[in-house]
């Protein structure tokens, strides 16, 4: 165990450790698998392992329609899967639309104790109030008004969905968050009364604004989420000073495909060395990588020769030729696989929880080696996550491209997306008031 210590704090990029790595009846409760439960109504647990029966089920629902509809569903798990099968092909939505749904489900049966087909519009009202108090209520005042504690509801981030010590939520949502909860779930009514298994959706009647909690302030600018020149210098500076091994290598090809390409954290564990292809693009025949999208949208992205030479260095550590002759459906970015003999770890993609810890681990290390030079920019650091690197190649695009190229480039499907990355007003606020008197 103390190795397994030393290697979390020693190998920066490591990723996730899982129960395999310790002896046997070592491994630290969250990392633990559990069995199925044969009663999941009366406690929380992942969809995978609900089994509501009798009236939390849904099978008898106060707003079930009754025969008929276009749904094979005899319960509200039935139904809900089938509306995930149906609205969520994409595996980055259908994993947010899973944790929004299950989180309801888990919310409607033990704090309203009620079926999602039985929620009344009175119900439906309640839930951004608690949505809001969650993890920021002090506990007396919260049994007040809430059934269950708030401990029920929040665990350690990043717990393994088989962990007794996984739950539903991590801490208290962001204004943001707590909108894409409130959109998702009107989503899954809307659907599920389009479909004949409802009779009327209770979020109709709620309003869809989600107020801002003092201290919250208005949500973030994109801008905000991503790293200036300076800190993606300190960034680099630390990346250099890495021994070379598979760990430091696998980051830099992270860091070559998030900020350098703009990929998202949903493509980069996708990732197969059958995407590098060679086009013709003008006149030239260029290497790229092309990417299917949201929405099915393929852009193809130029490969510079120093990420090629990244992702080649990073599969010979990984005993593979280079990327051009590999395997087709070999990952770009891949589990460690420590522990493993003749596994096929080089074929076995990252997981997202894994590729957001190894660059969590990594932007530590990034910030303690910033820190005496610039404790601002060292906690920025500690505060970057996945996405940032899609936000910092965003931020630093839009000085050199035009905003139609850029939104190609990272394919979104509006430009007033990509136009959230620039803050022309702060720009000009800042610029006007350089030189007034402070005082």
């Amino acid at each position: 165990m103390a190795l397994i210590d030393w290697m979390k704090s020693a190998v920066p990029g490591l990723g996730e450790i899982t129960a395999r790595f310790y002896p046997p009846g070592e491994a630290p409760e969250s990392l633990k698998t559990r069995e199925p439960a044969s009663d999941c109504a009366l406690a929380v647990r992942p969809m995978e392992e609900m089994q509501l029966a009798g009236d939390l089920s849904g099978r008898l629902g106060t707003n079930r329609v009754g025969r008929g509809g276009m749904l094979e569903a005899g319960n509200d798990l039935e139904a809900v899967n089938q509306w995930l099968a149906a609205r969520a092909v994409n595996p980055n939505t259908r994993a947010q639309y899973r944790k929004e749904a299950e989180r309801f489900i888990l919310w409607c049966t033990l704090e309203r104790g009620l079926a999602l087909s039985s929620i009344t519009a009175k119900d439906a009202a309640l839930f951004p109030r608690w949505l809001e108090g969650l993890g920021r209520t002090d506990p007396a005042v919260w049994q007040q008004l809430w059934k269950e504690p708030q401990a029920l509801w929040i665990g350690p981030k990043n717990a393994a969905r088989t962990s007794p010590a996984w739950r539903p939520y991590n801490g208290p949502l962001t204004a943001t968050s707590r909108k894409t909860s409130l959109t998702v779930i009107r989503l899954l009514f809307s659907f599920l009364v389009k479909t004949g298994y409802l009779q009327y959706n209770p979020f109709d009647q709620v309003s869809g604004k989600v107020r801002l909690l003092p201290g919250e302030g208005a949500p973030r600018d994109f801008a905000d989420r991503s790293l200036s020149e300076s800190q993606w210098e300190d960034v680099l500076e630390y990346l250099d000073s890495l021994p070379e091994n598979l760990a430091s290598a696998r980051i830099r090809v992270v860091l070559c495909l998030g900020k350098g390409l703009g990929m998202r954290a949903s493509e980069i564990i996708h990732a197969q060395a059958g995407w590098l292809v060679t086009r013709r693009i003008g006149d030239d025949d260029l290497l790229v990588i092309e990417i299917v999208g949201k929405g099915d949208k393929v852009r193809r992205l130029p490969v510079s020769s120093e990420a090629l030479d990244a992702i080649n260095l990073y599969f010979s550590l990984r005993d593979l030729p280079p990327v051009l002759k590999a395997d087709p459906k070999t990952a770009l970015v891949a589990s460690l696989g420590i522990g493993r003999k003749k596994d096929p770890a080089s074929l076995t993609a990252i997981s997202r929880s894994g590729l957001y810890r190894a660059l969590e681990n990594f932007f530590e290390g990034a910030a303690l080696a910033a820190e005496d030079k610039s404790p601002a920019d060292a906690a920025k650091l500690r505060a970057a996550s996945t996405h940032w690197l899609r936000h910092t190649f965003a931020s630093c695009a839009l000085r050199t491209m035009d905003i139609n190229v850029v939104q190609n480039a990272m394919g979104h499907a509006s430009i007033g997306t990509t136009s959230r990355y620039l803050t022309p007003e702060d720009a000009q606020i800042a610029k006007a008031m350089k030189n007034m008197s402070p005082i």
